[in-house]
């Protein structure tokens, strides 16, 4: 794993704390809750268990099981996007370039002398093959601005087959699998079940968190236009190129995470006077 993808790793992280916490302040105040600060710590418990807990378990397991630095047999889709270019080596580093017009690869390698390599996570490829069981070395061009790959008899290929460093749902898939490997061979199975739950109660959780937001701040006649976009995005998050969906991310929480901290740092007084009259009252031992 790239520094840079660490970084940004720890930025979300970051990030989504606080849109999590400003979403759930939006929520909590359509609640109408007479204790404000009751409510506040209990909305803290959310970010808390998934992004603190949950995120830091599953990191401590790729880290134990070493599965962050293998290369693994992956499908390099010339379209897709975790495919980019770069020069250098695995010993100096990799640095990223634009595409170039051709990469010509010479019985799987890339030929000497080439200005730019196929990476896969922005980790060079070392060598391409044609099939799954990565026995026919690919000898040809990959044409970027085309996605496609030609080999010398003029076959078409849109993806090409190879040992990468993988990411995300496969990296932690891989992990899960050798973590849990002496209880058999079933520990990816778990990932795939999180995450499928995880994709599920995430969006209803946060159609509900931005309904309340869109009652909160523009009305009641805000709430469908707000679930058309919302499910138009669901769709938009499915088809398009995974980088592009992380860098609208970036974008989205930059954008929501800026006015909440000057909110925050506006309102701190009347936070703590408001938090330090909750804990003299006790009201919850009134009960």
């Amino acid at each position: 794993m790239k520094r840079t993808e660490f970084v940004r790793m720890v930025t979300l992280g970051a990030g989504y704390l606080a849109v999590a916490g400003c979403m759930s302040a939006c929520k909590n105040k359509a609640a109408k809750t007479e204790e404000p600060v009751s409510e506040a710590v209990v909305a803290l418990l959310g970010p808390f268990i998934d992004t603190l807990v949950i995120v830091t378990m599953t990191a401590l397991v790729i880290v134990m099981t070493g599965v962050y630095s293998e290369r693994v047999p992956t499908e390099i889709t010339l379209a897709g996007g975790d495919l980019s270019w770069v020069s250098g080596d695995g010993q100096a580093g990799y640095a990223d370039v634009a595409a170039p017009a051709e990469i010509q690869i010479q019985n799987g390698a890339h030929a000497a002398g080439g200005a730019a390599l196929v990476a896969w996570h922005e980790v060079a490829v070392e060598q391409l093959y044609t099939d799954e069981g990565l026995t026919q070395a690919f000898t040809g061009s990959v044409f970027p601005a085309r996605s496609e790959a030609v080999d010398l008899g003029g076959n078409v290929y849109e993806s090409l087959w190879g040992m990468a460093v993988e990411s995300g749902a496969p990296l932690t898939s891989n992990a899960f699998r050798r973590g849990l490997s002496p209880l058999g061979d079933w520990g990816h199975y778990i990932v795939i079940l999180s995450v499928f739950l995880f994709g599920i109660s995430t969006a209803i959780a946060w159609s509900y968190y931005g309904d309340r937001c869109a009652i909160y701040l523009f009305g009641e006649g805000a709430v469908k236009p707000y679930k058309v976009i919302y499910l138009i995005m669901h769709y938009v998050g499915a088809v398009v190129a995974l980088n592009l969906v992380w860098e609208l991310g970036d974008i989205a929480l930059g954008i929501v995470i800026l006015p909440n901290l000057i909110a925050l740092v506006l309102l701190s007084g009347k936070i703590k006077e408001l938090t330090d009259d909750y804990f003299e009252r006790k009201p919850w031992q009134q009960r």
